[in-house]
C-alpha cells in the first residue's frame, strides 16, 4: 500500500504570498530553493515534501525572519483557490467546515492529518505532520495553525477567542510572537498542533452558505478524492477503504499489536471522522472489521495444533485467556477448544 505525500501548489503559493514586504519575490524564492522554476505555474500542481521543505526553507533563509510560518499565517488574506475553499466557504457553520476540512484535507495537503474533537466543553482543531521531512519544520506547523486561525476570520468574520494554542516543536528562546497572535496561553512539546477554544464557538455562522453550492462543489470534491485514492492504490480495485484496514488489522496484530482506529487512521493519512465516514459508506465500521480480523485469525491458528491457546490470546490482543474463550464463543457458538477439535477431526 502506498499513498503518495504531496502539497497543491496554492497552499504554497498561499504561504509565499505578500513576501514584497520583505523586498522578496516568490521567482526569488524558489530560485533560491533549487527547484523548478514552474513549480508553481498552475494550481493543479502537487509538490513533494522534498521540494516544500527547500521552498520554506528559503523563504525563511531570505526573509531572515524566524517567525516566518507564525507571520504568513497570521496575514492570510484569502483561502484556497480550488474545490476545498469552496466547500468550505458554503458551509453553515465553523463545525460543519471542520468537518469537511478533515474529510477533504488530502485535496490540498496529504503530508499531515488534521482532526477536531470535544474535551472538557472545549473544542480541540488539531493538526499532525505524518511526513518525516516536514515533521520537524516548524514553519510549516506555525503557517497551518496561524493560518487556520486567520482562515475562520475571513469564513465567519468573527475572531476566535482562544484559550490554549499548542505545538508539538520544542520552545522557541522568544515567544513573544506567538503571546501577541494567538493572545492565550501557548504550549511546546505537545502531542499535536492544535487551537483550543470553547466549543460553544463551532456554532459561529459563515458569512454567506449556500447549500446547493456546498452539494455541488462537495461532489466535485469527491471526485478529486476519489481520483487521488485510485491513482495512489494503483487502480487495484480491491483496495477499499475496509480492505485496506483489514490488511492493517492483519499486520498488526501479526505483530502482537491491537492497534487503536486513531492508528490505523494515521496510517491511511486519513482523521478518524474521515476514516469512519468512509467505512460506513462501505456499510462496516471499525469495530466490525476489527471483531471479523480477530475471528479469522483465531480460526487460522486454532487449526494448527502448534499454537497454543496463550499464544493466540497474546497475538489477538486479548487481555487473558478466557477473554479469548468468551469473545470466540459468541463469533462461533462454540469454545476455542471445540472449534480446534472439530478441525482436527476432519
Amino acid at each position: 500500500m502506498h499513498l503518495t505525500k504531496s502539497i497543491s501548489a496554492t497552499k504554497i503559493s498561499s504561504f509565499l504570498s505578500n513576501l514584497n514586504c520583505y523586498g522578496i519575490s516568490t521567482k526569488d524564492v524558489i530560485k533560491n530553493a533549487d527547484v523548478n522554476p514552474l513549480i508553481l505555474s498552475s494550481p493543479d500542481n502537487r509538490l513533494s515534501s522534498l521540494e516544500t521543505q527547500k521552498i520554506i526553507n528559503s523563504a525563511v533563509r531570505l526573509t531572515k525572519d524566524n517567525n516566518l510560518g507564525l507571520h504568513q499565517g497570521e496575514h492570510l488574506s484569502k483561502g484556497f483557490s480550488n474545490i476545498l475553499g469552496y466547500v468550505l466557504m458554503n458551509c453553515s457553520t465553523l463545525n460543519e467546515c471542520w468537518t469537511k476540512y478533515c474529510i477533504y484535507e488530502k485535496i490540498i495537503d496529504s503530508t499531515s492529518i488534521s482532526d477536531f474533537k470535544i474535551m472538557d466543553n472545549y473544542a480541540v482543531l488539531s493538526n499532525v505532520t505524518i511526513n518525516n521531512e516536514l515533521e520537524d519544520n516548524r514553519h510549516f506547523s506555525e503557517f497551518k495553525i496561524s493560518g487556520m486561525l486567520s482562515y475562520i476570520k475571513l469564513l465567519s468574520n468573527e475572531a476566535l477567542k482562544l484559550h490554549e494554542v499548542h505545538f508539538s516543536h520544542s520552545k522557541p528562546n522568544n515567544t513573544s510572537e506567538y503571546k501577541r497572535i494567538f493572545q492565550c496561553k501557548v504550549l511546546f512539546e505537545k502531542s499535536t498542533n492544535a487551537l483550543i477554544f470553547d466549543s460553544d464557538q463551532l456554532n459561529i455562522s459563515v458569512i454567506e452558505p449556500n447549500k446547493k453550492l456546498l452539494l455541488l462543489f462537495e461532489k466535485n470534491a469527491q471526485e478529486i478524492l476519489e481520483g487521488f485514492d485510485n491513482n495512489n492504490n494503483n487502480n487495484n480495485n480491491n483496495n477499499t477503504y475496509s480492505n485496506m484496514v483489514t490488511e492493517i488489522l492483519f499486520e498488526e496484530l501479526r505483530k502482537g499489536n491491537l492497534p487503536s482506529i486513531e492508528n490505523v487512521a494515521k496510517k491511511l493519512l486519513l482523521s478518524i471522522r474521515s476514516l469512519q465516514l468512509y467505512l460506513q459508506k462501505e456499510d462496516t465500521s471499525y469495530i466490525k472489521l476489527l471483531k471479523e480480523t480477530r475471528k479469522s485469525m483465531a480460526k487460522k491458528y486454532l487449526s494448527d495444533i502448534n499454537i497454543s491457546l496463550d499464544e493466540i490470546t497474546y497475538v489477538l490482543g486479548f487481555s487473558e485467556p478466557s477473554a479469548f474463550h468468551r469473545a470466540f464463543k459468541s463469533w462461533t457458538g462454540i469454545t476455542p477448544a471445540q472449534f480446534r477439535k472439530s478441525v482436527l477431526n476432519h
